[in-house]
């Protein structure tokens, strides 16, 4: 089973001997991931085997290894790389791939993907998705190369600044927004989110860019319409809930092109328009400020005939 790298670091030659459980204690790991390393942990100091009551000295090269909890497939996969660091991977993923493996699909997820693009440039790490994206939605996630990295993130509560490229249905009469309304499941349903009292805060700003003309016989009801507008939008989310977007837009009566969970027809697009195409950030392991950005895809640029 392959391992991979948690801890890689030289310690400080200003360092007193102090234990392992002390050092682990100080590189930002949760107290669930100490006891892992402790009763599962490769360790050496300076290249040579080590245990958890082995003490650590200033200027001490200290590694430690670890089997991941599950260990999934390679698969080759065309990954298009944003950015990356020794920390992080930000990823354009494509719409219709998972973000990692279920119990009915087990190959071709993002993670698989990223797993065999870790092999093949020799990096030992495993897969932490900082956030995620539904299947059939594009654009940029970012994922944490170690635990370590991931439990950074939580743990100073990074702030995200998320911009989604939309196409709705509809003429949206305003050029801005604010949709401020609470999401909680739907009754009956274990995937539909609806806007509901009893549901979670959330809210989601909403520009206009511009409105596009089509023509395309569309059956809405008992009626055949062939002169369609469809409205680009860009959402900015000041919150994370499941299916957000989707559902605050078709709550007022504009779903998604292509979303036909939440009312949007499949005769423009054959998934809901929604891209993830701006992302900023303060990295918690250098404190250095990112931005991302990745390009609107080709099915959602033709609908807009760019």
């Amino acid at each position: 089973m392959k391992t991979a790298t948690i801890i890689d670091l030289i310690v400080h030659t200003d360092v007193h001997t102090q234990s392992m459980n002390h050092i682990i204690k100080q590189q930002h790991i949760s107290q669930r991931l100490r006891r892992r390393l402790k009763n599962d942990g490769i360790i050496t100091i300076n290249g040579q085997p080590a245990t958890w009551d082995t003490l650590v000295h200033g200027g001490d090269h200290l590694l430690i290894r670890l089997a991941p909890e599950q260990e999934f497939s390679r698969t080759q996969m065309d990954l298009e790389i944003i950015y990356e660091d020794k920390y992080i991977l930000a990823i354009n993923k494509p719409a219709g791939v998972l973000m990692h493996p279920t119990s009915t699909v087990r190959d071709g997820t993002l993670a698989n993907g990223v797993l065999y693009y870790y092999d093949e440039t020799k990096q030992a790490h495993d897969f932490h998705p900082i956030h995620r994206l539904d299947k059939d939605t594009s654009g940029l996630v970012i994922i944490a190369k170690t635990s370590v990295v991931q439990h950074a993130f939580d743990k100073q509560r990074t702030k995200f600044q998320k911009v989604y490229d939309a196409i709705v249905e509809g003429t949206v009469p305003s050029q801005s927004l604010t949709i401020n309304y609470p999401i909680g499941r739907k009754p009956g349903s274990i995937i539909e989110r609806c806007c509901t009292l009893i549901g979670k805060p959330a809210r989601t700003d909403v520009t206009v860019l511009t409105h596009h003309s089509i023509s395309q016989p569309i059956q809405i009801g008992n009626n055949v319409s062939t002169q369609q507008v469809l409205t680009y939008v860009q959402c900015v989310l000041y919150t994370g809930r499941t299916h957000q977007i989707r559902v605050h837009l078709s709550h007022l009566g504009f779903p998604l092109a292509g979303d036909d969970l939440y009312g949007g027809h499949l005769d423009y697009i054959r998934r809901q328009a929604l891209h993830a195409g701006y992302l900023a950030f303060t990295n918690p392991m250098t404190q250095e400020y990112i931005e991302l950005r990745a390009p609107l895809p080709k099915d959602m640029k033709r609908l807009l005939h760019l």
